[in-house]
């Protein structure tokens, strides 16, 4: 990373393919493609996929390629596929050992794909994803939060963030993973058949599979700055949200009966948040979380919160 003799070789081409997904991204697409440039190993050609957009992206697109030598071939899909459609689309264009997608409003830090890829080939073992740490940015690029793992580290113990087998982790905790700090190993994803489209979100899911077929390894490193736009899922969750999060644990009951109590128990307290949100439809789950694991403290908050409903007036779900 540093411009001396013992530096590496690039082997970006050899070893990675960058996709960069855009929709509705204008306002940040320049920046987003310019850090991929920007990488001490650069790319000499990478793909760009717009999801159809809607404002001037595609025009913008032709713009900054056209700028930069056409070194990106632009894909523009006619009709809207979602995220995981358009995830799926360019995991099929990778060829090489490592995937990164890229979404176009986010940074990466030069030395991203560098320090990445030489920790990836230095392990003694394969994992199928490995993930660092990350920045959170507002609109305007102004610092939101330093570390996103600082925080993360509390909920484990020693304070270290989970590598190796660790669905347990990610079933018991969520998504505690920053997606944009992140790279695929391509096999990994194509052994467990690619990105699920009939999910909102893809990144959960998927670090739950990965973590059960080949393992998952974590690199202290801050590698990028994540964009937290104000009208995110993370930041305002609704019913299409909880939703789509309601179908991806359920899909690991019966692995065997150890997980099954971890699914139960992060299922029943995720419910009792949708529903303390307003959502409707998740009394049944509680109770069903409940009966599973006799969780007294679920039913105790749930039973809080029913009271809470009547005597302010909202809506039974």
């Amino acid at each position: 990373m540093s411009d001396n003799i013992n530096t590496p070789p690039n082997r970006s081409d050899e070893l990675v393919t960058f996709v960069a997904i855009c929709y509705n991204q204008s306002r940040f697409l320049w920046k987003a493609l310019d850090s991929i440039m920007a990488q001490t190993w650069k790319p000499q050609h990478f793909y760009i996929i717009d999801d159809c957009s809607s404002d001037n992206s595609v025009e913008l697109l032709k713009q900054w390629n056209k700028a930069n030598n056409n070194v990106a071939t632009i894909i523009v899909h006619e009709k809207n596929q979602g995220i995981t459609s358009t995830m799926n689309h360019a995991l099929s264009l990778c060829n090489t050992k490592y995937f990164q997608p890229w979404p176009c409003d986010d940074l990466m830090l030069p030395h991203k794909t560098e320090s990445q890829i030489t920790y990836l080939e230095s392990l003694d073992w394969e994992p199928g994803f490995l993930y660092g740490d990350i920045e959170w940015i507002d609109n305007d690029d102004k610092l939101l939060r330093k570390s996103v793992i600082a925080d993360r580290r509390e909920l484990f113990p020693n304070k270290e963030m989970p590598s190796g087998f660790i669905f347990p982790e990610l079933a018991r905790m969520g998504c505690f993973i920053p997606t944009a700090s992140g790279m695929y190993v391509t096999q990994a994803l194509k052994d467990v058949g690619g990105f699920d489209e009939g999910l909102f979100a893809e990144d959960w899911d998927m670090f739950m599979r990965i973590a059960l077929k080949r393992g998952i390894a974590f690199q202290d490193n801050l590698v990028s700055r994540y964009r937290r736009h104000s009208g995110s899922a993370e930041m305002k969750k609704g019913e299409r949200y909880w939703q789509g999060h309601f179908k991806i644990l359920p899909k690991y009951l019966g692995i065997n009966k150890d997980y099954d109590k971890i699914i139960y128990d992060k299922m029943g307290r995720d419910a009792l948040e949708a529903y303390n949100e307003g959502a409707k439809g998740y009394e049944g789950l509680i109770l069903k979380a409940f009966f599973k694991n006799f969780n007294y403290k679920l039913l105790s908050a749930y039973f809080r919160a029913k009271v809470k409903r009547v005597v302010y007036g909202r809506k039974n779900s």
